[in-house]
């Protein structure tokens, strides 16, 4: 795993876009407790909650981690990295041009 946390990257995530812990917690079905210990990095996240955590932030896992850590978080390479970077630009630009 990268030295990096995932859980610090999902809590500045969550802080620059004004969500709530609560919220967060409540989507994911647990506590805030719990989902507090996940941005703390003293327990372990799982792969389904990072995909209902990007989902709930309207993002994809790529835009959620850095690519060192969804790289290692996915099991893709940085060509593979790079690829969804790109679409996920691509996006961005369609949906400003209509």
């Amino acid at each position: 795993m990268s030295k990096h946390k995932i859980g610090t990257f999902i809590r500045e995530k969550r802080e620059t876009l004004k969500i709530s812990q609560e919220a967060v917690a409540y989507h994911l079905e647990m506590s805030q407790a719990a989902y507090s210990k996940i941005e703390r990095n003293e327990t372990k996240i799982k792969v389904d909650q990072v995909y209902k955590i990007a989902e709930y932030f309207g993002i994809s896992i790529y835009e959620l981690l850095p690519p060192s850590l969804a790289s290692d978080f996915t099991g893709e390479n940085i060509f593979g990295l790079v690829y969804q970077y790109l679409l996920v630009g691509i996006r961005k630009i369609k949906s400003t041009l209509k």
